[in-house]
């Protein structure tokens, strides 16, 4: 009732006012929808960036389904000029890699010239809930020069520790023993350096399509031994073609 006793001139001012108001709302809206684009599109670099840095990053066998080379981040133990590298994926909380790592041991007594073992961190999470903080625990212990004492402690105890509810006390519990610098210990196994390298392995593991420990390559071939014999024959077999 009241916009028709308006004037025609006032109708047109009004009509002109309605079009400016739309014009600058359209131009509003255009803006914010190019602004959430432009967000939205350095988003996606910005995540796909990321992706492939640690695509470039994640280790990777030579050849698909081989693990072949050892490298500067791996756990090593006997002859770097070794003829034969055995290569294991492990997790601390499972019972059979316990009983290999004997194994490994009286092999690397055996063949101290001739062989070379390297430790690949492979916790299989979803039926080992303690097999990742061990695996930190162990890495955290390297970090003061004490790996391969770290993962025969973890080993050995497994029963104290596989099924805690938290077992980092336990693993603090086992540094002092090995005399590492507890604070230095606490705080590298919280750090994401260990997170990484752990990560990693877990990384490269996944590439070749593993889904069990212990896996065991040597010289590059999966190999499934069921006992020290079997070992034996494997790697004195390897002696004799290198």
């Amino acid at each position: 009732m009241e916009e028709q006793r308006l004037t025609k001139k006032e109708k047109r001012a009004l009509a002109k006012e309605k079009k400016r108001r739309q014009i600058k709302q359209q131009a509003t809206y255009n803006k914010l929808k190019n602004m959430f684009i432009a967000v939205f599109a350095v988003f996606v670099i910005a995540f796909f960036g990321f992706k492939f840095i640690n695509w470039i990053k994640t280790p990777t066998p030579e050849v698909a389904g081989k693990a072949t080379l050892v490298n500067e981040k791996d756990w090593i133990k006997g002859n770097n000029q070794a003829s034969v590298i055995l290569i294991g994926y492990s997790d601390f909380q499972c019972p059979a890699c316990a009983v290999y790592s004997a194994l490994l041991k009286q092999l690397s007594e055996e063949y101290p010239d001739n062989l070379l073992i390297a430790y690949r961190h492979f916790p299989l999470t979803t039926i080992h809930k303690n097999a990742y903080p061990a695996a930190k625990a162990a890495e955290s212990a390297g970090k003061q020069g004490k790996f391969w004492e770290m993962h025969d402690k973890l080993f050995d105890n497994q029963n104290e520790w596989a099924e805690v509810r938290d077992p980092k006390d336990k693993f603090i519990e086992y540094a002092r023993s090995l005399e590492l610098d507890e604070e230095t210990f606490k705080k590298d196994f919280e750090s994401g350096e260990i997170k990484d390298n752990v990560g990693n392995d877990i990384l490269s593991a996944n590439s070749l399509g593993l889904n069990s420990t212990p896996t065991f390559f040597l010289n590059g071939e999966k190999v499934q031994p069921n006992s020290f014999q079997d070992f034996k024959k494997m790697i004195e077999k390897e002696i004799e073609n290198n």
